[in-house]
């Protein structure tokens, strides 16, 4: 009778999987995130800076810091807590403050919003955030009532420009931009041809005074507009 055997090496990839395979899942079961939290809470209302009216539907973001999470080039990245809380109805949202992260003290949180329909949250260089350092804020043992956020929307901007002209385009830095006042980030909606000699620029705007660089004398001679009433649409004819 032939007899029958498993080669060695065979043998041993059967008891490495048999090893392995439970030990992936262990991890796995091991991989969410344990948060505590205090009895404390940061809140406040979102209200349109025009109107004062409540604006429902802004989603927060919220990045929890330990000690040894600075998020810089040689730390580890911060726990970045997606979907914390939306503002309700009324224009409300209320965040609680986190404790522990898998058992390492939060020493600082930062806030950030989403940009909304008809809101921006952020600018060029990012979300427009605001930083709680609990060794400052007291964030331990009380919660914070903030400040109303009055973000402003946006207006129309419709500017036609010469096609011998430059053709580049940018909008000047809104000052005041600022975590409790965000500004609408402009935003170019459609440019197209308006006849042989002209073309015809189309940009979301915030309404509030703002300046546009375009055409050829752009750093010399920018254009400043000034959109009063939020969907308020305002017209700039460049002529070179």
């Amino acid at each position: 009778m032939k007899k029958s055997f498993i080669p060695i090496m065979k043998l041993l990839i059967v008891l490495v999987a048999l090893f392995i395979i439970p030990l992936f899942f262990s991890c796995e079961d091991n991989d969410e995130d344990i948060i505590t939290y205090y009895d404390t809470y940061i809140d406040g209302y979102i209200k349109d800076y025009h109107t004062g009216e409540p604006v429902a539907g802004v989603i927060f973001d919220v990045d929890y810091y330990t000690e040894h999470t600075t998020g810089g080039w040689f730390s580890p990245d911060p726990y970045f807590a997606k979907n914390v809380t939306t503002s309700n109805a009324q224009g409300y949202y209320k965040i609680r403050v986190p404790k522990e992260w898998n058992g390492n003290e939060i020493v600082m949180i930062r806030v950030n919003r989403r940009d909304h329909t008809d809101y921006s949250f952020s600018d060029m260089q990012g979300p427009l955030y605001k930083n709680y350092r609990y060794a400052e804020k007291g964030l331990k043992t009380r919660s914070k009532r903030e400040v109303d956020i009055r973000p402003i929307t946006y207006g129309y901007l419709k500017v036609t420009l010469p096609k011998t002209s430059s053709q580049n385009w940018g909008f000047g830095t809104y000052m005041d931009n600022s975590y409790e006042k965000p500004y609408y980030y402009p935003e170019l909606v459609i440019t197209e041809s308006y006849n042989d000699s002209l073309n015809y620029f189309f940009f979301k705007v915030p309404a509030s005074g703002g300046m546009l660089r375009i055409g050829n004398n752009a750093w010399s001679n920018p254009a400043r507009f000034t959109i009063e009433n939020p969907r308020d649409t305002v017209i700039i004819n460049v002529e070179e």
